[in-house]
């Protein structure tokens, strides 16, 4: 079992974060949220491929925007109520940070394929002694070495050139942990999936939080755009990126707060 740091331990699992690149920490998701949101996961996969319309495609397991569903699965949205989450996320990117990409990470049961089974990094780009990101995996299932409890290689944030597999493997760590885990990493760590020899979906939701002046993977609010903005949560908002897209006439540049696009305090 790896070491899953109390949420009290704050100044302990950052320092931890800092110098290993990872850091596991317990959170308050109840059981009961935590298998409602596994199942909703595992049904909005197949939704996606219908509406992708390909067998195939590499991102299967992943899903493009899962904001995108909160209109019919409203909960999904819920984890952004979590203390746990949203404290560890600012003490690494200070206030006002967006979600870049809110997704999954699902691995097929019975040795079942995902591109992330190779070691690589999420962002290769290195700004010495800053933090333009952080990942997050809330695992919804315990992980296991059975099911594909995932690989880190701890202190490799800082290694441009690809470790040889045979290197990467035999320093590795395995993220062993319970159900309900927040598995933080360093985008520039190295890491891998493992490959799930169980016989049923290994589930966690991803959730990339990045400071709010950085392009999204996607553009969330227009991909909310069927959900009523004002039905959300001002902190929703703010974190779903309502309030961090370039203007696009001079309205939303010199008008009003409430007409802007670009609301950070800071501007």
């Amino acid at each position: 079992m790896s070491s899953v740091f109390s949420p009290d331990k704050i100044s302990e699992s950052l320092d931890f974060y800092n110098r290993n690149g990872y850091v596991a920490i317990k959170s308050s998701f109840s059981d009961e949220y935590l298998s409602h949101i596994r199942e909703i996961m595992i049904d909005l996969i197949e939704v996606e491929k219908k509406e992708i319309n390909d067998e195939n495609y590499r991102d299967y397991g992943f899903l493009l925007c899962a904001p995108h569903y909160a209109d019919k699965h409203p909960e999904i949205l819920d984890v952004f109520n979590n203390k746990e989450l949203l404290d560890f996320v600012h003490d690494v990117l200070d206030k006002w940070f967006i979600v870049y990409l809110y997704s999954n990470n699902c691995i097929p049961p019975h040795g079942g394929n995902t591109k992330a089974y190779k070691p690589h990094v999420d962002t290769p780009r290195y700004i010495p002694n800053y933090h333009q990101s952080i990942v997050v995996m809330i695992t919804l299932d315990e992980y296991t070495e059975e099911n594909g409890a995932t690989w880190v290689l701890p202190a490799s944030q800082s290694i441009v050139e690809k470790p040889t597999d045979e290197h990467f493997y035999n320093s590795a760590q395995r993220l062993v942990v319970p159900k309900g885990t927040l598995c933080f990493f360093d985008p520039k760590v190295w890491h891998a999936a493992g490959t799930n020899f169980s016989k049923d979906w290994r589930a966690c939701l991803l959730i990339v939080f990045c400071r709010p002046w950085m392009k999204q993977r996607v553009d969330i609010p227009r991909f909310m755009s069927h959900i009523e903005k004002d039905t959300l949560p001002k902190h929703i908002q703010q974190l779903l990126g309502f309030n961090s897209a370039p203007p696009a006439n001079f309205n939303e540049f010199y008008g009003d707060e409430h007409e802007r696009t670009f609301t950070q305090p800071f501007v």
